[in-house]
């Protein structure tokens, strides 16, 4: 039980490090910042240009037409400027934490390097392209299998409400869990399987970890306030329980 406490407690740490450390605020609201004015640019061009071409595209300008089918035909326009907005703002909103924490986890890996300098007092050897390249691979597809699962264990709490939230819980949250240690353990040339091999020492602080953030990350746009906090609590975890200073380092 003691363990459960510790994972989720990480979690909490790691959210209170953030939020204490103004030096670190700009990692995480960079790439928000970013997303936002992507988005607004793509809203601007849907308002100037999509718009417009899709409603001629779908119902002509009827100027030419009797009165009578003329206002119907703008009343029909309305309804699709109103329909594709609503849609595309929905998309948006839809969108906004996949996106986040694709865009952020760039920025995520130098936020996990400079809350360790002032924290454990480390500085690393930055990473060749070669191996940036082949971490990134590892991580990518680390997720991509993490995305499979959880696909999958959407259904169970469709059948049973509550209960069949449990194994989506424990699967995916302590992918989740292994995942937010990545960026210190890929800056100390530790891949996955090796991450993987010494957290089977620590299940159930990591499902406690993982579990928990991913039921934070089931509230709407909760991952935007979070997700940095997510990746110092994970620093916090690996150095706590998965760095194994037996084995040598880079």
């Amino acid at each position: 039980m003691s363990e459960i406490w510790y994972g989720m407690g990480c979690l909490r740490r790691g959210i209170a490090a953030y939020y204490t450390s103004p030096g670190l605020w700009k990692y995480g609201l960079i790439p928000i910042l970013i997303l936002l004015a992507a988005y607004l640019l793509v809203m601007a061009g849907l308002i100037g240009w999509g718009i417009p071409y899709l409603t001629d595209l779908l119902l002509p300008d009827p100027a030419a037409w009797g009165a009578a089918l003329r206002w119907l035909v703008y009343v029909g326009r309305v309804l699709i400027w109103i329909s594709i907005l609503a849609g595309a703002t929905l998309c948006s909103l839809l969108l906004l934490t996949t996106l986040f924490e694709a865009l952020g986890a760039i920025f995520f890996d130098e936020l996990v390097i400079r809350f360790e300098e002032r924290t454990y007092g480390e500085r690393l050897r930055p990473l060749s392209w070669r191996e940036n390249f082949r971490y990134l691979g590892q991580s990518l597809s680390y997720s991509c299998g993490t995305a499979v699962w959880a696909l999958l264990l959407l259904i169970p709490p469709l059948l049973i409400p509550v209960a069949g939230l449990i194994p989506a819980v424990a699967v995916v949250g302590y992918r989740f869990g292994l995942s937010y240690a990545f960026s210190s353990a890929f800056a100390r040339r530790i891949d996955v399987r090796e991450v993987r091999r010494r957290a089977r020492l620590h299940r159930a602080a990591v499902v406690a970890f993982g579990g928990l953030s991913y039921l934070l990350l089931l509230i709407p746009f909760a991952a935007v306030f979070l997700l940095p906090g997510f990746a110092l609590g994970g620093s916090i975890f690996f150095h706590e329980r998965l760095r194994d200073t037996s084995l040598p380092e880079f």
